[in-house]
């Protein structure tokens, strides 16, 4: 029987090894799992029998004492690092110290999940071996620190092709995302791209945006550098349906419409117009109008009587040509406290900007939501080949070039309420005036944040309010690039004196303890 104990011993041990790497590697394997299992248990069970004599000696021995002190010690240790997961499971904070935020989510992404009115389902498509599996869970796992409305899974259509089949999913690495009865396939896993999914199928109804025409506006339909077909796309992107509208045509602005973006008109305005797009603000509509230099509109009375002025200048900025810019193209830096720019630090290029600024109107309140720089002016005399500023005609800088403004209007004819009765609601009407349209079209779209401005000028006008923030980017690498000398300082360190440092300590603690 003696003999039987050290073959049971490490029987015992070596089927709980492979009990626990069945478990780990391979849990589908139940069978196997308990059978390892099994067999470790009773081997223990005979060894503890067999030798139990030579075992209460060894409990009883110094070594066995200073043994079970280590043992309580690993014990109370691994407690404190349970209790310490249990908390950062239960209270989830994440840092990212990546140079460019790598892992976080960007905030009009936080924004949209934090503001879901219902719940969103995503279901990623991906192979077993597809590295995108992991990059959706990492994903998921941030959309669902920031909204308990997020549900997310994963199937392989190699090993589920009915359910693919029944969802219509073609390709691999697809996204599908639900929400309701609405549903919208995602084919490259970006976080924009997800993003834009689910303001599609969240949304209860899609809001419109029209376009003017008739009048020389830049065209949504025209892919070349001047169209603005990015812009048009930008919204639809944002789940915002795209429309044109001629006034000669329909005599009003459709009832549908949520706002209404006039972009760079060079003729103009018949006065028969303005007043139809005048009477669509005092139904409490919003109107983007984008405005060049150099082009009569005929708009200056009407915007006077919403509080904003226009003048026959442009603007010039000398630092502009420091950055490899034209001296006529300012890049904007400095933005004005309002919601359509808040927390935005982007910078903006504006190509031939005048200025637009604030003036007094009745029941009507403006913000200013641009400036040029401190070295720039409003030119005034910009037809002569040489500018310079003249304290007599020109602005000096900062020139405001952009304006908002906001109307509360009665939705019905004014009463004393004198018997009692409910008085009429109010509406508020929102007129964006930019001093230029450029800034937008597909050659300066994607420059910096002249896309984000378009967009979060847009959205706040619709009143969607959880738009309102920096747009998701593309992220970058930031490789670590040393020197031979901090290569080689890095190695030693890392491979010789670190390690050989906490090696000789080992071994001396090893040796005094030895000598107890």
């Amino acid at each position: 029987m003696k003999t039987l104990a050290p073959l049971a011993g490490w029987t015992a041990l070596i089927s709980g090894l492979l009990a626990l790497l069945t478990y780990i590697l391979l849990p589908q394997l139940d069978l196997w799992l308990w059978s390892f299992a099994g067999l470790s248990a009773v081997n223990a069970l005979v060894f503890i029998v067999v030798d139990r004599d030579k075992l209460k000696r060894a409990l009883r021995s110094r070594q066995a004492l200073y043994g079970m002190n280590a043992t309580v010690l690993v014990v109370v240790v691994m407690g404190i690092l349970v209790f310490a997961n249990l908390l950062a499971f239960r209270h989830k904070e994440k840092f990212d110290f990546t140079e460019t935020g790598f892992f976080t989510i960007a905030p009009q992404t936080q924004k949209i999940l934090r503001n879901l009115p219902r719940e969103v389902r995503m279901t990623g498509f991906f192979a077993s071996t597809d590295p995108g599996r992991n990059e959706f869970q990492n994903m998921m796992d941030n959309f669902r620190n920031e909204s308990d409305r997020v549900e997310s899974k994963l199937i392989d259509p190699d090993k589920n092709p009915a359910i693919t089949k029944q969802y219509g999913i073609k390709t691999y690495g697809t996204v599908l995302v639900e929400s309701g009865e609405k549903s919208t396939q995602v084919k490259k896993l970006t976080e924009e791209n997800l993003t834009n999914a689910i303001l599609q199928v969240s949304k209860e109804k899609k809001k419109k945006v029209y376009f003017l025409e008739g009048h020389g506006e830049l065209n949504i339909g025209d892919k070349e550098k001047d169209g603005y077909s990015q812009a048009a796309d930008a919204l639809k992107q944002d789940g915002f349906e795209i429309g044109q509208v001629l006034l000669l045509k329909t005599a009003k602005v459709p009832d549908d419409a949520d706002l209404l973006v006039i972009n760079g008109p060079n003729k103009l305005i018949p006065q028969q117009e303005q007043n139809v797009i005048e009477a669509y603000l005092n139904r409490g509509g919003s109107v983007l109008l984008l405005i060049d230099p150099q082009f009569q509109t005929g708009l200056e009375d009407f915007l006077k009587r919403w509080g904003i002025a226009i003048r026959d200048d442009m603007v010039v900025d000398p630092l502009s040509r420091l950055f490899g810019g034209d001296y006529a193209a300012p890049v904007i830096n400095q933005y004005g406290e309002h919601g359509i720019t808040k927390n935005f630090a982007l910078p903006t290029i504006f190509p031939l900007l005048r200025s637009v600024s604030p003036e007094k109107a009745e029941n009507v309140t403006t913000h200013e939501l641009l400036f040029s720089g401190a070295n720039s002016w409003a030119e005034t005399d910009y037809s002569a080949g040489k500018v310079k500023f003249d304290e007599y005609t020109d602005t000096k800088g900062p020139v405001s070039v952009a304006v908002v403004a906001t109307k509360t209007i009665s939705s019905g004819p004014s009463a004393d309420n004198s018997g009692g009765g409910t008085p009429p609601a109010a509406v508020k009407a929102n007129l964006v005036v930019i001093g230029d349209s450029d800034f937008a079209t597909n050659q300066y779209f994607n420059f910096s944040g002249n896309g984000d401005f378009f967009s979060n000028t847009a959205s706040w006008l619709m009143e969607e309010e959880s738009l309102i923030s920096i747009r998701p980017r593309e992220r970058k690498s930031s490789p670590l690039a040393l020197s031979q000398v901090q290569g080689a300082l890095t190695f030693v360190f890392g491979t010789l004196i670190i390690p050989g440092v906490v090696f000789l300590t080992g071994v001396r603690v090893w040796w005094r303890r030895r000598r107890l």
